[in-house]
């Protein structure tokens, strides 16, 4: 090889090492990436904990963007930060909605750091978060519906959940409430470890159930943000199986059953909501024959997705009175024709109801 060769060589091999060496050095420049999910605890008294998760985003300007959660909050749900900046060490935002920020340094790979509100700042530590990946043994002995009461509002109804193999190393479910006709509910965010159970229900206002298996029984608290229901959530105590809602067999005789069978449907118009927004409900009412000869009655409400039993009912000269458990309700009205004129009884309050029989 000639020296105009070694020469040429010698340089093409600098150029590569030093090409080399300036990736690597703007590869460590990089600062370490913050996208995903961070999660943690905010101790928000001696005895309480609030789990808190942000979630970052990066835009294709390196530009990042986050929202809050909190799965032991259902009405915490999707708070969005503003101002948010990462040198790669140091973070902060603000959550104008909560009147709250939070400002970190990066330390051993988690995010130290003080959450500031009006009143204080509290400390609190967040890591990078991924949902952990179920063990067979623990899938199979969620696996299959769990069923238990739960007192809500007045009202005691029985909820079932149902989980099965996602197949991927995880769970998927639903959640129905037999008793006011609510079903193939969609669940959430489901986890189980360390024998607690956690899920979220994202149409029940981000609701939550959290519980702990032990006895074959999971013990815990259903959190819905509605009235009626305690902070901490309403207790429920779920078993293993599949419930099997009552038959509520009408005590009528063959001559009442006659003139009431089929289906009636009326339109219910509930007082202004508090904002003055006003609506109107399909009322469908239906006696019919179940496959044991037995008279049975439902109510349907199709805008709610509602469809319950009705648990008795009687019909004495030309009055037509029914009642529901869940919800707690009756109707009271009088027959003519192929008309019922009466009234819906529901809390404190009666509205007009007529219910015209359906062809």
């Amino acid at each position: 090889m000639n020296s105009r060769m070694r020469t040429i060589t010698r340089r093409a091999l600098a150029v590569a090492v030093l090409a080399l060496a300036a990736g690597n050095a703007l590869a460590a420049a990089a600062p370490p990436e913050l996208t995903g999910m961070w999660q943690g605890k905010l101790a928000v008294d001696p005895k309480q904990s609030l789990t808190i998760q942000m979630t970052f985003t990066k835009d294709a300007k390196g530009a990042y963007t986050a929202v809050l959660n909190s799965p032991d909050n259902p009405a915490l749900k999707n708070a969005p930060a503003i101002d948010v900046t990462w040198d790669g060490t140091n973070l902060k935002l603000k959550v104008p909605s909560l009147q709250g920020s939070y400002a970190a340094a990066l330390k051993a790979g988690s995010l130290e750091g003080q959450w500031t509100q009006p009143g204080g700042n509290l400390p609190l530590v967040l890591a990078p978060y991924s949902k952990p990946v179920l063990t067979k043994q623990a899938s199979a002995q969620l696996v299959g519906g769990w069923f238990g009461k739960v007192s809500m509002a007045g009202q005691t109804p029985t909820v079932q959940f149902r989980f099965e193999d996602d197949g991927k190393g995880g769970l998927k479910g639903t959640l129905a409430i037999p008793d006011m006709g609510a079903n193939g509910i969609p669940l959430g965010d489901i986890e189980f470890v360390n024998n607690t159970l956690t899920v979220r229900i994202p149409q029940a206002n981000n609701g939550t159930f959290i519980g702990t298996l032990a006895n074959g029984v999971i013990k815990g608290a259903l959190k819905v943000p509605a009235p009626g229901v305690p902070p901490d959530g309403a207790p429920l105590e779920l078993t293993k199986g599949d419930y099997v809602p009552p038959v509520y067999a009408l005590k009528l005789d063959n001559a009442a059953f006659a003139k009431i069978s089929g289906k009636w449907t009326g339109k219910l118009e509930p007082p202004p909501g508090p904002n003055g927004q006003t609506r109107t409900l399909t009322m469908n009412v239906t006696f019919n024959t179940n496959a044991n000869g037995q008279y049975i009655g439902t109510l349907e409400v199709p805008e709610q997705k509602v469809k319950v039993s009705i648990n008795e009912a009687t019909f004495a000269g030309d009055t037509l009175t029914f009642k529901t458990n869940v919800p707690a309700a009756s109707y009271s009205g009088k027959l003519a024709g192929n008309t019922v004129t009466g009234n819906w009884s529901q809390g404190p309050g009666s509205i007009p109801l007529v219910l015209t029989k359906q062809p």
